[in-house]
């Protein structure tokens, strides 16, 4: 029974403390809280389905928690945040992303890490600019090439796509975040905006309105940058510019429990990351980016006005000469 012992003691780490341990592990595998007591204790052994399905909870490899062996240094296991694209994958990025992020919250030290190539889709949540990034990504992920012409006057995305968006939204508000930036970080959303207007799918009253709502997300991220913490609470939010080191929007998620990195490999899917010895070098390969960064958050008013002044001038400029 000693993996086993190496299994519940690796799950005991992950879970808070104030959540029953017992009663967790009899949730996850749906049994009684006496049939989870013998389990733990060694009394009744665990079959290897009930294995997989606590592997698959808490994030980890059997093979790393019950083989006495160190981590493979050239081979991860890795984890896709979903199995194909298809009609329903911006449902399951919202809900994967809002679930990554609340167990982020649950921790008093989580933190969400964010090498931010481009403009995150979680701080869309500004005046048109909140339903332009939703269109634009069902748009790019459809095949029907009918509903690829659909105006964006005429979009209506479905009820229950708009009450996950909405939800993810509301989770990214509370969580903790360290952004790294650099100039280019908001040129992919502008040239979306270019895209749509020159295909003739926005009109220049709309694309006006995008744009301005932009503007706003920045004018709050310059803000918070400004207090350090977010808006919906005393969460902190710190800003770092950097024109040195290139930016690959990696994700890191951390809390006291755990490690987790997300890897883009297209617009909507990720791959997920949790060997311990991966999550660690690219927290310290972050870090190092982070001492080539110059700080936008708190005293840096000056570096701090200099950046959001030369965003917004770069927005002026792109709508300027684009509906001249």
């Amino acid at each position: 029974m000693i993996e086993e012992d190496k299994l519940f003691d690796y799950i005991k780490l992950k879970i808070p403390e104030n959540v029953s341990f017992i009663d967790e592990i009899a949730d996850v595998l749906d049994i009684s809280y006496d049939a989870a007591y013998r389990r733990i204790k060694g009394k009744t052994s665990l079959t290897l389905s009930e294995s997989l399905l606590l592997s698959n909870r808490f994030n980890f490899n059997l093979n790393d928690i019950l083989i006495d062996k160190e981590v493979d240094d050239e081979r991860i296991v890795v984890e896709k945040t979903h199995p194909i694209l298809s009609n329903n994958a911006l449902k399951l990025f919202f809900e994967k992303g809002t679930s990554e992020a609340q167990k982020v919250v649950n921790y008093k030290d989580g933190q969400i890490i964010n090498c931010a190539k481009d403009f995150p889709f979680y701080h869309s949540d500004s005046g048109l600019l909140k339903s332009f990034r939703l269109y634009v990504f069902i748009n790019t992920l459809s095949n029907d090439p009918v509903k690829k012409k659909i105006p964006f006057s005429a979009f209506k995305p479905s009820a229950v796509i708009l009450e996950k968006y909405e939800a993810f939204l509301n989770q990214y508000k509370k969580v903790a975040l360290l952004e790294v930036w650099n100039d280019s970080t908001i040129d992919n959303i502008l040239n979306q905006i270019q895209f749509f207007y020159e295909v003739g799918l926005t009109t220049k009253e709309e694309t006006i309105l995008i744009a301005d709502g932009l503007k706003v997300s920045l004018s709050l991220l310059e803000e918070q940058a400004k207090n350090k913490k977010r808006i919906k609470n005393d969460n902190s939010f710190l800003l770092y510019h950097n024109n040195i080191i290139s930016l690959l929007n990696t994700v890191l998620m951390k809390s006291e429990t755990e490690k987790i990195v997300l890897v883009p490999y297209t617009n909507l899917t990720y791959f997920k990351v949790i060997d311990k010895n991966t999550t660690n070098q690219i927290e310290e390969y972050l870090k190092r980016q982070i001492e080539f960064s110059s700080s936008l958050s708190g005293e840096a008013s000056i570096e701090r006005s200099k950046f959001f002044n030369a965003m917004n001038q770069k927005i002026d400029g792109k709508i300027l000469k684009l509906l001249l």
